[in-house]
């Protein structure tokens, strides 16, 4: 099935710009309901006016991806996982990123402690808040109250998603009964056990998990449980580890995206989730190698899951404060994986303020790509500078890029230093030219009547360039004598 287009949203709307739904005219909000910036519910005569049912219905039959998004927890902190629309990033986009969910055994003496620790866990890189998405508490004890008790013992401490993770129906829907109202993913189904479980997601509008190695026994429990009547499904087609494992953990997954996404498979139209943490129960921990060694293995899968889009990803690494590594490599990979192609992720352009600058203080030049003014930024913070970031309009391009396509030019930065007034701020005409453009030097002493110097190719060495050729006086005295010819 096509995407539709926003003239086909729009022909399901009423067409009436009324206006209460924060936009102008139908047409606008047909556009975002689209890029999914709004949702259906957002239109106060689709949901109240009887006269609509048909057209909402049929609104949402056209608006739904073909992996349908299943929705973990409740409040602010609920996931949204699946809902993809390609199977490639650069056809379209991700919409909805990779949910990463840490272990915990209910048995754990430190369940609180790091319940707490995850549930407030916040990494801050290149302008984004990165976050853990949910817990997945297992039953190690074997014990149905003691798996009961930590999990009301999470929802009481932490506002995260949980999973709720037992292959013994008894104990999962014992805990499940204690924490419904907080929407946990039931992990999981078997051949055994779909039955009751299904009946107890279905009376409690919960979501589950289905866990089969056999695709064809898989997608078989996906179609009887939709038959069933339970609306939300994550398929998990098992992790596994060793000689040539790796490579049928990747097949499985992609055969499963691959047959919702282009296929369009009513039983494969789901979530597909993986379980990194399996390494520790399939792999003998020997002392053959170091704890961080096994740790690695773990992370490498959790990084390919990430990079073809898994939907939700189990780590047993992450627990602990001297973890913190590995969560931030797998979500600074997540946080490239998931950017938006279509769109150049660029900052405003303007004058920045680092620090407390006085009237000698540097002025640097950057473009406002995002991944580049924000670690030149950071550099320069960490560098305890007192100076003066310009950043310039270079179509949200990074330097080296813009400079050979003409985005980032002598013109376009004088016409920056006039339009911020950079000048006004300091008593010399010096600017700092980072080293990528070097060759706009020449042209932009002519373009701003400034005396401009090179500096490092990589922001890392400004601290350095400082030091050594950071020399005011000598510039300006060049800067009036070549100034006045």
């Amino acid at each position: 099935m096509a995407r539709p287009s926003p003239l086909e949203i729009y022909a399901l709307l009423d067409k009436s710009n009324c206006k209460e739904c924060g936009y102008d005219t139908c047409m606008a909000f047909a556009t975002d309901i689209l890029e999914r910036k709004v949702k259906i519910k957002d239109c106060p005569h689709l949901m109240q006016d009887p006269k609509q049912a048909k057209k909402r219905d049929k609104l949402i039959e056209v608006i739904t991806p073909p992996q349908k998004p299943v929705i973990i927890g409740t409040g602010d902190r609920a996931v949204t996982v699946g809902g993809e629309e390609v199977l490639m990033r650069h056809q379209l986009t991700f919409y909805n990123q990779t949910a990463i969910f840490i272990e915990i055994a209910d048995d754990d003496a430190d369940l609180e402690e790091i319940v707490k620790y995850l549930t407030d866990l916040k990494i801050e890189r290149i302008g984004d808040v990165l976050t853990l998405d949910g817990i997945a508490l297992r039953n190690v004890s074997g014990d149905a109250d003691q798996f009961k008790l930590a999990a009301k013992k999470i929802t009481e401490i932490s506002n995260l998603p949980i999973i709720l993770c037992s292959f013994n129906a008894e104990v999962l829907l014992a805990a499940a009964e204690a924490i419904k109202e907080n929407k946990p993913l039931l992990y999981a189904i078997t051949i055994d056990s779909w039955e009751r479980i299904g009946k107890f997601a279905i009376e409690n509008n919960l979501p589950v998990a289905i866990v089969s190695s056999n695709l064809d026994e898989l997608l078989s429990l996906s179609a009887t449980l939709q038959k069933f009547g339970v609306k939300e499904i994550v398929l998990d087609s098992g992790t596994y580890f060793g000689p040539g494992n790796l490579s049928v953990t990747y097949d499985n997954i992609m055969q499963l995206r691959t047959v919702a996404i282009n296929k369009e498979d009513l039983n494969a139209c789901w979530p597909v989730m993986g379980v990194p943490a399996a390494y520790w129960s399939q792999v003998k921990i020997g002392n053959d190698k170091e704890l961080w060694e096994h740790q690695y293995q773990e992370l490498i899968m959790g990084a390919i899951m990430e990079s073809i889009d898994t939907n939700l990803i189990v780590l047993h690494t992450g627990q602990k404060k001297e973890e913190i590594w590995a969560l931030l490599a797998l979500m600074t990979l997540r946080q490239s994986v998931f950017s938006d192609p279509r769109i150049y992720p660029a900052v405003d352009p303007g004058l920045y303020i680092i620090g407390e600058p006085e009237d000698m203080a540097p002025i640097f030049v950057t473009s406002n790509y995002r991944m580049t003014k924000i670690p030149v930024e950071q550099d320069l913070k960490g560098a305890n500078l007192n100076c003066w970031l310009l950043v310039v309009d270079s179509e949200g391009i990074g330097i080296e890029s813009a400079v050979a396509g003409g985005q980032f030019n002598a013109g376009s930065i004088a016409e920056a230093v006039k339009e911020f007034g950079a000048f006004d701020k300091v008593k010399h005409r010096i600017l700092i030219l980072p080293g990528m453009a070097a060759r706009l030097s020449g042209a932009l002493e002519d373009e701003a009547d400034a005396f401009v110097i090179v500096g490092p190719r990589d922001s890392s060495g400004i601290p350095k360039f400082m030091d050594s050729q950071w020399k005011p006086e000598e510039f300006m005295k060049e800067y009036e004598s070549w100034s006045k010819e």
